[in-house]
């Protein structure tokens, strides 16, 4: 369907209906972006975590009455939502930028941003202090409360999984916890007790960490280390979208320069092949083990896992 086409069926449908994971400031970014183009559509914003985005889809599927148009979400969370035929495909001529990697080749999912754990840490601390390895992580000095993770960061399970087998990855874990890490809501809370003093380094999503780091003037950084796991954070269009030409729309523009520049303004990694990330280009080279939403492996068994790991309840 032509953009001219997509425009006019936008008009007459007024508004659009997004479900999102992503943290509210950066939405709001980018939704804003999107509005000033086309000015004629309302945008209904529902920023949710994600079990509760999933649980809110289904709940609507079950009653008849969906009302999303479009969602944002990541990783393995929104395998259940494409096993129930709650989504349907488009393939946006923006999808060509995007490497078939970030992509689901029947087009039920476009990668919109990547989301990598890394480690942030104090600029207070020395450079010879700060650690370079997951191993360096187990040292008696990080001992009690000196790391926050965010408890939402079953991805990191997932892609340490990916890369060293199961086992591996669970003992590791399981003497992580033994550090007796301050364990946070979500990335942005893990950060911000970074941010504040209370501990010297978090264990979180790459650009919260640089949103600090840029926006507050934060005396923090970060370093990836290997391997990277991370999460693609996907758009998706509903199978039932009640304004089905504004959700299009709004998929061509979240996945167009345009649309991955206000990404990228917000710290974010695009994931167009002609973008560069704004900050730390020198990721580009690491390995990184990526969850895509249609790879997952028992999903809920595996936040279960990693719950139980951490002891978090």
């Amino acid at each position: 369907m032509l953009e001219t086409e997509l425009v006019e069926g936008a008009r007459k449908e007024e508004k659009l209906v997004f479900y999102t994971t992503m943290e509210l400031p950066q939405t709001i970014e980018v939704v804003r972006d999107f509005v000033q183009k086309y000015p004629f559509l309302g945008i209904v914003l529902h920023p949710l975590e994600g079990e509760t985005l999933v649980k809110k889809v289904q709940e609507e599927a079950r009653s008849g009455i969906p009302t999303w148009d479009v969602l944002l979400g990541g990783g393995g969370l929104l395998q259940p939502l494409l096993d129930a035929n709650l989504v349907v495909s488009y393939h946006s001529p923006q999808r060509q930028a995007v490497s078939d990697a970030l992509n689901d080749s029947q087009g039920y999912w476009s990668g919109y941003y990547i989301n990598p754990y890394v480690l942030g840490y104090s600029t207070t601390l020395k450079e010879e202090e700060t650690p370079k390895s997951y191993d360096q992580l187990l040292e008696p000095r990080w001992k009690g409360n000196r790391i926050a993770i965010d408890s939402t960061a079953h991805g990191l399970l997932r892609g340490l999984t990916a890369a060293w087998g199961e086992d591996k990855a669970v003992a590791y874990l399981k003497r992580l916890a033994e550090q007796q890490p301050v364990m946070a809501r979500a990335s942005i809370t893990a950060v911000d007790s970074l941010h504040t003093g209370d501990v010297a380094m978090v264990i979180a999503r790459a650009p919260v960490i640089q949103g600090y780091k840029k926006k507050l003037q934060s005396p923090i950084d970060w370093v990836s280390l290997d391997p990277v796991a991370a999460q693609i954070d996907a758009v998706m269009l509903s199978a039932q979208a009640r304004s089905p030409n504004a959700a299009r729309l709004f998929i061509d523009f979240v996945l167009s320069k345009e649309g991955q520049s206000a990404l990228a303004s917000v710290q974010q990694i695009p994931v167009r092949r002609d973008m560069e990330p704004r900050s730390k280009p020198a990721f580009q080279s690491q390995k990184w083990f990526v969850e895509r939403p249609d790879k997952h492996v028992n999903f809920q068994a595996t936040v279960r896992l990693f719950r139980e790991i951490f002891r978090i309840q």
